[in-house]
């Protein structure tokens, strides 16, 4: 790609995402309760193989704990977990956006 046509492309993105970057970010209980822990590997693989279905994520389970060491258990704590985080955040950016 030439330096002209990459200038010419950051400009293009630049422009397009100032409006998206200008909204401001609900403040208070919202952004505490929307701010993501961050996921590892194991965790994107879990999320990843329960979008595929139970069996998918059961076959994944036994496939990689003797890597991971980890059990169904443990993995769907950890996709209730994440899903009560997200619910959390949606609710409280609707209040916010409601007051």
């Amino acid at each position: 790609m030439s330096p002209l046509r990459t200038f010419a492309f950051t400009v293009v993105v630049a422009t397009l995402a100032a409006p998206i970057a200008s909204i401001a970010a609900p403040a208070g209980e919202s952004s505490a309760a929307c701010t993501a822990a961050p996921t590892g590997l194991t965790e994107r693989r879990i999320s990843e193989q329960a979008a595929k279905g139970l069996p998918s994520l059961i076959g994944f389970v036994n496939r990689t704990q003797p890597i991971y060491q980890l059990r169904l258990v443990d993995a769907v704590a950890w996709l209730d977990a994440e899903r009560e985080r997200r619910n959390a955040c949606i609710t409280a950016s609707a209040q916010a956006l409601t007051d």
